[in-house]
């Protein structure tokens, strides 16, 4: 186990199991404590995080600070130096997690796929879904992973944690089946297509959403449809 400290200045002894960073020292905003111990906020850590390591590692933590309601965009951007090693990377990923940092503040995201699906679909001109919402169905009600009530239409992210196994197979088709009989249309997204194919599924969700929405000309949900940013590549 390794401990990161931001030192001063002065040099000191090296100390096994403690790893010292020359940083600009945190803010009084970008501090707390944790069992009594001094730390850097969660946004202040993202931004210490980016100069030591990599890019996929740095996508990990912003995805577990969603799913923990822990990523404030504003306050990263306000702890962002110009100028420090890794503030490219970071920006990038402040600009994928805009829209989508609020929308995981205020949904419950179960799983680290659907925060990797809620931003992809965020990146385009479309309406926030709820995470993890209930739908009725003929014989009771099931909980999809993203839903837009208004245009019943669900998207389910296939982690192969939870669906790789007979039962799971089975479940899955007789969720997709109920999803129809009650008028729902619904997307699987599996975590091979979210990280090679995040255009084709932003592609996907913005065609199904715009041709099952109401046809009225004042609704917003129904303009063209654009990428806010760059999509991601996985290389």
């Amino acid at each position: 186990m390794v401990i990161d400290v931001i030192a001063p200045p002065e040099r000191g002894r090296k100390i096994d199991g403690i790893r010292f960073h020359r940083v600009r020292p945190p803010r009084l905003e970008e501090t707390g404590t944790v069992a009594g111990i001094p730390c850097t906020s969660p946004s202040r850590t993202f931004v210490d995080l980016a100069g030591t390591v990599s890019d996929r590692t740095l996508r990990s933590c912003f995805e577990r600070g969603a799913q923990r309601k822990l990523l404030d965009i504003p306050a990263i951007e306000a702890s962002m130096d110009p100028g420090r090693r890794g503030m490219p990377s970071l920006r990038k990923l402040v600009d994928e997690w805009r829209l989508a940092a609020p929308a995981a503040k205020k949904g419950r995201l179960k799983s680290p796929l659907e925060t990797k699906v809620l931003p992809l679909v965020l990146r385009r001109d479309l309406p926030t879904p709820l995470p993890n919402a209930p739908v009725d169905i003929a014989n009771g009600r099931i909980e999809v992973d993203f839903l837009w009530p208004r245009a019943k239409f669900a998207l389910e992210a296939d982690s192969r944690d939870f669906h790789a196994t007979h039962v799971a197979f089975e479940r899955d088709h007789w969720r997709d089946r109920e999803l129809l009989r009650a008028g729902y249309a619904s997307l699987r997204v599996s975590h091979r297509e979210a990280e090679q194919e995040p255009v084709a599924i932003a592609d996907t969700v913005a065609k199904t959403l715009v041709a099952r929405l109401p046809r009225a000309p004042d609704l917003p949900e129904r303009r063209q449809v654009r990428s806010r940013v760059p999509l991601p590549t996985c290389k």
